[in-house]
């Protein structure tokens, strides 16, 4: 099956801005070796997150230009992504404050609650689409 423009529109756009954080990222871990002052330290550090801007725009233009069923698909991948991400963090909290689990620093937790979210919204995505095909 041939890939429609809006998916080609989104691998252009996705594309580029996931090099350009990979390259931002390692640049400004780079650049905090050497920096002082917290101005400059703050708008190193948010380097990445510019291109991951561009990220989340490429994603909400494709949602909203793909059809009704790949619509549907998206957002059950959503639903599903945000509720198993929200129930593992929310369990995982109240392991540590039951002191289970050993107490990670709160930059270690937060980093990593939007690529879990999109992660698990690539398989959700997997799994659904594999139960439409095989309902059909």
């Amino acid at each position: 099956m041939a890939m429609r423009a809006v998916h080609k529109r989104y691998l252009r756009e996705f594309f580029p801005a996931m090099v350009g954080y990979m390259i931002l990222l390692f640049a400004s871990v780079s650049w905090l070796k050497s920096l002082d002052g917290t101005l400059a330290r703050t708008l190193v550090t948010l380097l990445p997150a510019l291109p991951i801007a561009f990220v989340i725009r490429a994603m909400v233009r494709v949602i909203r230009d793909q059809d009704e069923f790949e619509r549907r698909i998206d957002l059950e991948a959503i639903a599903i992504a945000g509720g198993i991400g929200g129930f593992g963090f929310f369990t995982y909290g109240l392991l540590l404050n039951a002191r289970v689990l050993e107490q990670p620093t709160g930059a270690s937790v937060a980093v990593w609650v939007f690529p879990i979210l999109l992660g698990l919204f690539g398989v959700a995505k997997c799994a659904i689409r594999f139960y439409y095909r095989s309902h059909e």
